[in-house]
C-alpha cells in the first residue's frame, strides 16, 4: 500500500485494504448487524423506530434519532449511511446519527434500506424516497418542521440522498433544505484521475468501486446506468445548499469534487471540505483528532442550515 506513509498517523491503525465480494458481504453484515444494536445510545439522545413500505411495498425499518429534552417542532435530517449499497449500518453510523441528533439540534431519521446484490437499483432510492414523502405527509405528527428536512449521506449513502435533492421537482416534492455528501458516490462512468490513480488504498479502492456499480446496476440497461448516478442527472431549478467532504486518498475524490463543481455551476451555494491525510471511511476512526475536527464541520453546516446560524 503505496500511501501509506502519506496517511494522518491517527489512521494507520485502521488503513488496511478491504476485499468485497458477495461471500464478504453476507459475513460483514451478520457482524454490522450486532455491533449496531450493542453500540448504546448517549444520555441526551432517545431512540425509537418506525416502519415504513418502500421499494415495490416491501416494509422495512427506520430507526429515530433525537434530542431527548427537546419537545417542539425540531429540523429533520435523514441520514443515509454507506456500505457501497451491500452493507449494513456499522456502529460508528450509529455514533453519528447521535451526534448529529444531539449536536445540531434535530430528528435524525435513519433507513434500513434494501441492499444490493438482492435488492439492485432502484430499490434503495425508492425506499429512501418513500421515507422522505412519509416525514413531508406526517411532519406535524412526527413534530418536524416541514421547511426544515434535510438530506445527508456518507458514500453510497450519499449517492442516494443526491438523487433525492436531484430529483424532488420531477417526483413533485418539496425542495430538501440542505443536502450533507461525505465521500459521496456520483459517477457512475470511473473516469477521473482519482479512479485511475487509488486502486489499492485502504477500506475502499477503485477496483471494489467498479464492482460495486456492476452489482448496483445489474438490472439496467446500460443507457439507463445514468439515472442511478447523481454526476449525470439533470438539476432542479433550486438546489439545496450542499456540503461536500472528500478524502485525500480516495478514488472517490475527484468525482466528489466534480460533482460540486457542477452543483456551483447550476447555481447552487456549495462548501467543498478536501480533508487531508484521509482515506474513505475515515472518520469510522471517531476519536481520533482528524475525524474530530471534521465530523464538527459537519454540525456547523447542519446548524447554519437548520436553525440559520453556527453553534456558540
Amino acid at each position: 500500500m503505496k500511501y501509506k506513509k502519506q496517511i494522518h498517523s491517527e489512521l494507520k491503525q485502521i488503513a488496511r485494504k478491504v476485499p468485497y465480494n458477495k461471500v464478504l458481504i453476507r459475513c460483514a453484515n451478520i457482524f454490522q448487524v450486532l455491533s449496531f444494536h450493542l453500540t448504546k445510545i448517549p444520555r441526551e439522545v432517545i431512540h425509537r423506530h418506525i416502519t415504513v413500505e418502500g421499494y415495490k411495498g416491501l416494509k422495512y425499518k427506520v430507526e429515530i434519532f433525537e434530542p431527548t429534552k427537546e419537545k417542539e417542532k425540531l429540523p429533520c435530517l435523514i441520514y443515509v449511511h454507506g456500505g457501497a449499497f451491500s452493507y449494513k449500518a456499522s456502529a460508528y453510523h450509529k455514533k453519528l446519527a447521535c451526534i448529529y441528533a444531539g449536536k445540531a439540534k434535530c430528528r435524525v431519521y435513519f433507513p434500513d434500506y434494501h441492499l444490493i446484490p438482492k435488492y439492485p437499483y432502484p430499490a434503495a432510492y425508492d425506499d429512501v424516497l418513500a421515507l422522505y414523502k412519509c416525514i413531508i405527509e406526517n411532519a406535524e405528527e412526527f413534530g418536524i418542521d416541514k421547511e426544515k428536512i434535510g438530506v445527508a449521506g456518507d458514500s453510497a449513502g450519499a449517492s442516494i440522498a443526491a438523487l433525492i435533492c436531484n430529483n424532488y421537482e420531477q417526483e413533485d416534492l418539496k425542495q430538501p433544505c440542505i443536502q450533507m455528501l461525505v465521500y459521496p458516490v456520483t459517477d457512475a462512468d470511473m473516469r477521473t484521475d482519482s479512479m485511475k490513480k487509488f486502486t489499492d488504498t485502504p477500506l475502499w479502492n477503485a477496483k471494489n468501486n467498479k464492482r460495486m456499480w456492476l452489482y448496483y446496476c445489474k438490472d439496467l440497461k446500460a443507457e439507463d446506468t445514468y439515472d442511478a448516478s447523481p454526476m449525470h442527472c439533470c438539476f432542479p431549478p433550486i438546489i439545496p445548499n450542499t456540503y461536500i467532504e472528500t478524502a485525500e486518498y480516495d478514488c472517490l475524490h475527484d468525482e466528489g469534487i466534480l460533482y460540486g463543481k457542477r452543483l456551483r455551476e447550476a447555481g447552487a451555494d456549495v462548501t467543498i471540505n478536501e480533508t487531508k491525510g484521509t482515506f474513505h471511511g475515515y472518520d469510522s476512526a471517531l476519536h481520533t483528532k482528524i475525524a474530530i475536527y471534521n465530523i464538527k464541520k459537519r454540525i456547523l453546516f447542519l446548524k447554519k442550515g437548520f436553525h440559520g446560524y453556527p453553534p456558540a
